[in-house]
């Protein structure tokens, strides 16, 4: 089952950038305090093998930032 389908059955809101615009960046929102940003991919490789980055930050307001960012709000 792909991501999109499974974080769908377990009720969470997927959404992706349009045709445009692509944020290579992997940006997740968990209620509207906890950022996940960086550069992981969500597989196996990306997790087990290589060298990547990325952070978990709980800051309502910059949160709210990553939000408006995404949306285009600049």
């Amino acid at each position: 089952m792909k991501a999109k389908e499974t974080l769908e059955a377990a009720g969470i809101k997927v959404r992706f950038d349009s045709g445009g615009t692509v944020t290579h960046v992997k940006l997740i929102i968990i209620d509207g305090y906890i950022t996940l940003v960086g550069s992981h991919n969500w597989t196996y490789t990306a997790f087990a093998l290589n060298n990547e980055a990325s952070v978990v930050i709980e800051d309502t307001e910059l949160a709210a930032e990553f939000f408006k960012y995404y949306k285009g709000i600049r």
